[in-house]
């Protein structure tokens, strides 16, 4: 999928201990390790995100409006790794995919390069993602209580909705929404923040949402059946003992009937169907 970009493709490595809950139940990998497996891969090279206490005053003074010492979620996802990937690069387009993403294209498509069209043609559009879930027969999707429109001329689902899981972002844009609005767990982290610089933030994606919300800008994704993404909430050993025959299965556009217009992979219903 990257590689149809012919660009050379740098991956960042968030060098940083997860805290919070993901910290506590999520094994890390071994960075050198992980590293050597990415550069054997052609046009792939790693980057790795420091950790400086000066560049992460700077960074969150710059995002967030203040000098804030967190650097996590009271998840454990990263704040200051989320933000400075913006200001590491200088490219007009940014390209995040989260390491569980799961993708099916169809092998003469780019949704990559279809979402760079798209911005380049509508100044409104923030991101670009592609379809979340296999197509369904109405063209409709299942996304729970997250509203979306559809917008038929130009062939998208617009969301005031931002998810950090995967997008294609432009820089630029995005740059023009700071600074971000702090978002905390309670009333008392602010406090916390302050005199001990540990207060619990909430996700960055939840303040990048909250300014998409007030903007004139939209979340975009392809309304095309050529390109379809899936997440694997379920962490379990059967869903990793069937992760290959699950992803040979999307590399063919097989899957379960169920999963129709679900973004989120449907581990039961994937049983049935490989069984």
């Amino acid at each position: 999928m990257c590689r149809k970009l012919e660009n050379d493709i740098n991956v960042i490595l968030e060098t940083s201990n997860p805290k919070g809950i993901l910290g506590e139940t999520l094994p890390q990998t071994n960075l050198n390790e992980l590293a050597r497996s990415i550069n054997e891969l052609d046009s792939f090279s790693t980057v790795c995100a420091d950790y400086q206490s000066e560049e992460i005053k700077t960074t969150n003074t710059k995002y967030l409006g203040y000098p804030f010492k967190e650097t996590h979620c009271f998840r454990g996802y990263p704040i200051f790794g989320s933000f400075k990937q913006f200001t590491d690069i200088s490219t007009k387009y940014l390209l995040h995919l989260d390491c569980d993403m799961i993708f099916y294209e169809e092998p003469d498509f780019s949704w990559i390069q279809e979402g760079m069209r798209i911005m380049e043609e509508n100044e409104d559009i923030l991101c670009v993602l592609p379809k979340g879930g296999p197509p369904t027969k109405d063209g409709n999707l299942h996304q729970g209580t997250t509203e979306y429109q559809i917008d038929k001329k130009r062939d998208l689902f617009l969301f005031k909705n931002f998810t950090s899981r995967h997008y294609l972002i432009h820089r630029e844009r995005f740059l023009s929404l700071l600074p971000l609005k702090p978002l905390w767990l309670s009333w008392r982290e602010p406090i916390k923040s302050r005199l001990f610089g540990n207060g619990k933030m909430l996700c960055w994606e939840t303040m990048v949402e909250e300014a998409l919300t007030k903007s004139r800008m939209w979340r975009a994704d392809l309304m095309t059946n050529e390109a379809w993404s899936l997440h694997p909430g379920d962490r379990s050993e059967e869903f990793y003992q069937l992760l290959p025959q699950i992803i040979d299965s999307v590399n063919q556009n097989e899957f379960p009937e169920e999963q129709r217009g679900h973004f989120d992979l449907r581990l039961s219903d994937w049983k049935h169907f490989l069984n």
